[in-house]
């Protein structure tokens, strides 16, 4: 995720779910290959010095794999099968900071499933892992971060990981081809399956190896690839945030990667071909309450006609409803505009549940520019489905925490350069990140402004938020960043994970009705600038405690998602201990203060998310806005009217007027009275062209209930 790179994921086999992936995690310095060398020589000695180990240095014969992150190594796996047949797995990968590094002791029972499991180390965050796992004699035990559990069971399943390996993913892929029907058990619940897609071959210049393509099925919101050699063996298991391939196959790894991009269209098309509710005729919806954006007032009993792509008629009981219309009962339902999310770091395949949650519109401020600039294509073309896209290109410095996407500068020159590659791109703002130097600052807003691009960002090392403004920025990303306006002690050193650390545990100490405060949020307010605060993520990384699932503010949603993604909603927080628990809880109620300060003071803010839980986190933003006393409509507006404004687009978007694009959505309720109506969005609209939001989440192994 873009913020840090070191907010709550959901992991599965030690790689980001496709839930919770971010195109913008991973940024480190490039990590030359003599260090890497130095890296695997430092960590043999310290498995050289583990009892369990001896034996396998004379019996057991390691098999290397790098841990490979916007092509730069950044890790490994070492995988060593005992003369018992044991595996001892050690994983490690650093991330700007961050990175877990675990060691596994696995055994396998004769059916490939795993009798007992021992990790220990590190998670992503840093926080200590001691995960076990025995089945024995009927009974299943387990502990980890958020289960500790006992079952009786008389059939044998597979155990998954809260916090494992890549080569996890292999285990389940053999027990699952081996099984008759591909299917097998899980613990702590659930099936998985597998199935074969494809063979390749690749070469490394000077050996040809066939390998194949599986899908993992039933762990994730969507099929879930790995590629196992001619003997089953893992050989790369990943995406473009990062994967793991033997030693000397980096060459390779493009070409799988090219494949699984290529599976993943396919499967969208397919859905483009059979999801979208197309009608030759116009769509009314009669009877039913409009919530009017930019009123910030609910119209009941009204009759609304979409034509084609645009809106033909808003009225009540004087509009003329065509005679071959399709016509659709309003009655007890809200029509909205359709949703914005105005921070959303975006894979392809989110596109349909993005729509189910009734987002019509996001804005993607960091991604690879010609990924996004393609899925901005698939999208308006209708190749894949999903949102409108507006494109910020992200730009940052080197340097040890630089951003694996977007692109880096470090001169004026280069750095006018990368503002008009951006534009060429399709972005018409550009973001810049927090290893940016800051000379560059005024440089690369005065080129964007040149262009007619917006400016805005994180505030880069070195500078705090009031120097950004006056350096030339529109809007600020992150709530945690005007926190750290009065953190100036820190400044020089908030590329790093201290901009979220010190967030959490300070902004709970700054008194928001200080004078500094009062003059700070009068400059954004003199200056126009926007607030994109991100809420959710932010709440999500300081209030969750592991286990409880009530804490995540997602509980009501929590069992409609797959296992895995259920299990790491209350997983991956920031470490805790009793005295940074109650510095969290204070600072969970001033981020939510300071964006009601923003309302109170008539500073302009939009809803984002981070891309949290991509399907799910857009009304989770609304509701913490709700939660914090800004009323309903107001927050509705954050997500409709407001984004349109900012972005200059409300002669197009953002209210239901004639003339304007149709994009709506249809809930069941009334979100005025309550915001959480909006997890009942019945139908989404985008473009004239109707989606069934249940069939949408269906495709992503969402089982929501019926809105009806």
């Amino acid at each position: 995720m873009c913020e840090c790179g070191s907010h709550r994921q959901t992991f599965l086999f030690g790689l980001p779910t496709s839930g919770s992936m971010r195109r913008c995690l991973a940024g480190e310095l490039p990590m030359r290959r003599r260090d890497w060398l130095a890296a695997v020589g430092a960590t043999a000695a310290l498995l050289g010095t583990a009892p369990s180990l001896v034996a396998a240095k004379l019996y057991g014969k390691p098999v290397q794999y790098d841990f490979i992150s916007s092509g730069v190594v950044k890790g490994s796996q070492t995988t060593i099968v005992m003369p018992n047949g044991t595996y001892d797995i050690r994983f490690a990968f650093t991330d700007r900071g961050r990175g877990p590094d675990l060691r596994s002791l696995i055994a396998l029972d004769t059916n490939g499933f795993i009798s007992s499991l021992q990790t220990t180390g590190n998670n992503y965050l840093k926080v200590p892992v001691a995960e076990r796992f025995t089945a024995r004699n009927g009974v299943a035990t387990w502990k980890n971060a958020v289960e500790n559990q006992n079952e009786k069971t008389p059939a044998r399943r597979f155990y998954i990981s809260v916090d494992g390996s890549p080569e996890e993913g292999a285990m389940i892929a053999r027990a699952a081809l081996r099984a008759h029907n591909g299917t097998v058990p899980l613990w702590p619940g659930g099936d998985a399956s597998v199935r074969k897609v494809q063979t390749v071959d690749v070469t490394n210049g000077q050996q040809s190896r066939r390998v194949t393509m599986y899908e993992l099925l039933g762990l994730d919101f969507a099929p879930s690839p790995l590629w196992l050699d001619e003997d089953g063996e893992l050989f790369m298991w990943g995406s473009q945030w990062g994967a793991v391939i033997p030693v000397g196959w980096n060459g390779a790894l493009e070409k799988l990667l090219d494949a699984q991009n290529a599976r993943t269209a396919d499967l969208g098309r397919e859905l483009a071909r059979t999801l979208p509710q197309r009608s030759a005729t116009a769509v009314a919806i009669t009877g039913v309450s409009l919530f009017d954006s930019e009123s910030g007032t609910l119209v009941p009993n009204s009759t609304v006609i979409f034509h084609g792509d645009t809106v033909a008629a808003v009225g009540g009981n004087d509009v003329t409803v065509p005679s071959d219309a399709r016509r659709i009962d309003g009655t007890g339902k809200t029509l909205l505009p359709g949703l914005w999310d105005m921070h959303h770091h975006l894979s392809a395949e989110y596109g349909p549940r993005i729509l189910a949650q009734g987002v019509t519109t996001i804005r993607d401020p960091g991604n690879n520019p010609d990924y996004i600039s393609t899925t901005q294509k698939q999208y308006e073309s209708g190749e894949l489905l999903g949102p409108r896209v507006i494109i910020a290109g992200l730009i940052d410095g080197t340097g040890q925490y630089t951003a694996p996407i977007g692109v880096t500068t470090s001169n004026a020159t280069e750095a006018i350069a990368r503002v008009r590659d951006w534009k060429n791109h399709g972005a018409v703002q550009i973001k810049m990140y927090s290893s940016l130097d800051p000379k560059l600052v005024p440089v690369i807003a005065k080129e964007a402004h040149s262009l007619g691009m917006r400016v805005s960002g994180h505030i880069p090392a070195g500078m705090i938020a009031e120097d950004a403004v006056h350096a030339g920025y529109d809007e600020i990303q992150h709530v945690n960043f005007l926190f750290l306006n009065f953190m100036p002690d820190i400044k020089d050193r908030t590329q790093t994970p201290l901009r979220l650390t010190a967030a959490a545990e300070r902004a709970g100490t700054i008194d928001l009705q200080s004078q500094p405060v009062k003059d700070f949020i009068a400059l954004l307010k003199q200056r126009d600038i926007v607030s994109d605060p991100t809420l959710v993520i932010f709440n999500s990384e300081t209030a969750t405690r592991p286990g409880d699932i009530a804490s995540t503010g997602f509980a009501e949603i929590a069992g409609w998602l797959p296992l895995q993604i259920r299990r790491g909603l209350t997983t991956g927080g920031l470490p805790q201990s009793p005295e940074l628990v109650k510095k969290y809880d204070a600072s969970v109620k001033a981020f939510s203060a300071m964006v009601k300060l923003l309302h109170d003071s008539g500073v302009r803010y939009v809803a984002g998310t981070d891309d949290i839980l991509p399907g799910f986190d857009l009304i989770r933003e609304l509701e913490l806005y709700s939660e914090a006393g800004i009323p309903n409509a107001a927050a509705l507006a954050a997500a409709t009217i407001q984004p349109a404004r900012v972005m200059r687009m409300d002669d197009k978007l953002g209210s239901l007027r004639v003339g304007k694009l149709a994009d709506a959505i249809l809930v069941y309720g009334n979100p005025l009275d309550d915001i959480t109506q909006l997890r009942r969005v019945g139908t989404t609209i985008k473009g004239g062209v109707l989606y069934d939001t249940r069939a949408l989440y269906a495709t992503a192994s969402v089982k929501a209930p019926s809105v009806a």
